[in-house]
């Protein structure tokens, strides 16, 4: 599932949060405006993601943070233009190797929350 039909919910701050992916646990240290579904959902479109193109689909951990209020990516492949978006960075640790992602989270007209997720490559300002 590429996008959840989930309510984002308040702002959340864990310093550590474990969540399942498989048999394995995530620690998630941060805050993030993502419901724990939310989380899982597009932590699991990452390690898809991370599992193609790096050849591991293992996250060993996530550290989030929201962007600030305005915040809008200089490149265009980075953005989003739905109407209420905000941003968070999000840096998952996928075999010991730390890649940070670009998400963009913004209200479903059919109810819940989209995002989208793009990897950040380093050295690169999105």
């Amino acid at each position: 599932m590429s996008r959840g039909p989930l309510v984002v919910a308040m702002l959340l701050s864990a310093l550590a949060l474990p969540i399942a992916a498989g048999a394995t646990d995530i620690k998630i240290v941060g805050q993030s405006r993502a419901s724990l579904q939310l989380k899982r959902d597009i932590l699991a479109v990452i390690a898809g993601y991370a599992k193609a193109r790096h050849s591991c689909g293992t996250i060993a951990g996530l550290e989030t943070a929201p962007l600030p209020k305005g915040f809008e990516p200089k490149s265009a492949v980075f953005r989003v233009s739905e109407p209420q978006h905000f941003y968070e960075r999000w840096v998952a640790d996928l075999c010991g190797t730390k890649r940070a992602f670009l998400v963009a989270l913004w209200p479903s007209p059919k109810g819940g929350t989209d995002y989208k997720a793009v990897e950040v490559p380093t050295g690169t300002e999105p």
